[in-house]
């Protein structure tokens, strides 16, 4: 993405403020009143809620009693009917003995508003309740129906997090700089699974990025490897390590949590033939054009799972894909900067910056869809603005009136299907 720039004061504060890596007490050295004007005269919507916490999702604390009298080995919280749809997700499961009770938290899209509990014998079938996201129990005293091999087997859920770089500075809002789609697999009492699948780099400056587990301290991860010991940074040489410069694993941020490393250079990573001219080379933008050029490149999105044996089992019981921090890094000024979704937007997981609170779209969304379909570069996820009281002009990818990114922006609590509802013509697939 082209960075824009910007001759006013209060983005002078903050460049001063971010290169010279100076703390929070010097916050009077930042004009916020500029800064946030400035962002909001880039904003593609004109009126955001400004009680917004910009999630799709909700999470969800169950008791769940393994009672079916079927040899239960698995339990799996689904979002639709396996034996009917084809669509089913896995949003959470858990490994469990025959009449044993546990407690397990998940996350859900908010527009669902029933989820299915299956018990799963050592055949494969399946057992089947229903319940609502608000129940606190289930139980499988009377399921609907009792050990069937379902049509169509689950498959895990991914959300979405689709990242803008150009932070401080506001960016083109199409959401594609860095597009990552995310899943959590519980595969055995001590090992979680975290599938990442790099769909798109939409930025032409070098990022990293790393997913920071708020709920585990470094030393509370056992071990770390990847399926296939594959690798993100496979092959990558030093002189392209200037954003961050580890390749382990598992790193250790400021306040002693665990982060996992994916990647030190997004272009390196997709795992491209970079062609290399005078010890650099190109960086073109990946899935985001229809076609492959000189500056446009398709590819078929790499994946990479990171399989985690923690020293507390029961800990994986509350692990969902809202609560783990996806963030890029990239170089803003001299110094680094951060970005992460709004939910953790003053984390400074590795670096100390300064972050400002003002209404105005954040850097990084989180969709609970498994395949999202992310913006063309230069396209915005969706923009509105009001022509009078009555009259409200939509644009953008998702800018289908009633099901609109911008009426979302408007108000949090309604149009919460809006990703569901691309425009044509706006997407590579």
């Amino acid at each position: 993405m082209r960075r824009i720039l910007y001759i006013l004061a209060g983005m002078l504060a903050i460049m001063v403020l971010a290169g010279s890596g100076l703390s929070c007490k010097n916050r009077d050295l930042f004009n916020e009143e500029s800064y946030d004007s400035m962002v909001k005269q880039r904003s593609p919507v004109d009126s955001v809620d400004p009680n917004h916490t910009w999630e799709l999702s909700a999470t969800q604390n169950i008791h769940i009693t393994a009672n079916a009298g079927v040899g239960t080995q698995m339990i799996q919280i689904l979002t639709a009917d396996p034996d009917f749809s084809e669509s089913a997700n896995v949003i959470a499961q858990v490994p469990i003995s025959e009449g044993e009770t546990t407690e397990l938290s998940f996350s859900y899209p908010r527009i669902i508003s029933k989820l299915f509990a299956a018990a799963i014998d050592s055949e494969g079938r399946y057992t089947l309740v229903d319940f609502t996201p608000s129940d606190s129990i289930v139980d499988f005293s009377a399921p609907l129906y009792r050990q069937r091999s379902v049509t169509y087997i689950p498959s895990l859920q991914y959300y979405a997090f689709c990242f803008e770089n150009e932070f401080p500075d506001p960016g083109d809002y199409d959401y594609n700089d860095v597009v990552l789609h995310i899943a959590f697999e519980r595969a055995t009492k001590q090992l979680m699974k975290i599938h990442v699948r790099l769909a798109a780099v939409g930025a032409t400056e070098q990022i990293a990025s790393l997913i920071r587990l708020p709920d585990f301290k470094y030393d509370d991860i056992d071990s770390i490897f990847t399926e296939g010991n594959k690798s993100f940074n496979e092959g990558i040489s030093k002189q392209y390590m200037t954003v961050f410069d580890q390749t382990d694993l598992l790193v250790e941020g400021r306040e002693d949590e665990a982060l996992v490393n994916l990647f030190v250079d997004a272009h390196w990573a997709t795992g491209d033939v970079l062609n290399e001219d005078y010890g650099t080379f190109k960086r073109k933008y990946y899935n985001v054009a229809r076609a492959s050029n000189s500056d446009n490149q398709l590819m078929v999105p790499r994946e990479i799972v990171y399989v985690i044996r923690v020293n507390d089992e029961k800990r994986l019981n509350s692990m969902n894909l809202d609560n783990i921090d996806p963030f890029l890094i990239h170089q803003y000024n001299g110094g680094r900067m951060e970005i992460h979704t709004y939910k953790y937007r003053h984390v400074q997981a590795l670096y100390e910056y300064y972050y400002s609170d003002s209404e105005h779209l954040p850097w990084a969304l989180k969709i609970p869809k498994s395949w999202f379909n992310h913006p063309l570069e230069g396209v915005s996820m969706g923009s509105r603005t009001r022509e009078s009281s009555t009259t409200e002009m939509l644009f953008g990818a998702y800018a289908v009136q009633g099901h609109a990114f911008g009426e979302w922006a408007m108000d949090k609590d309604r149009f919460l299907d809006w990703f569901d509802y691309p425009k044509s013509n706006y997407f590579i697939w």
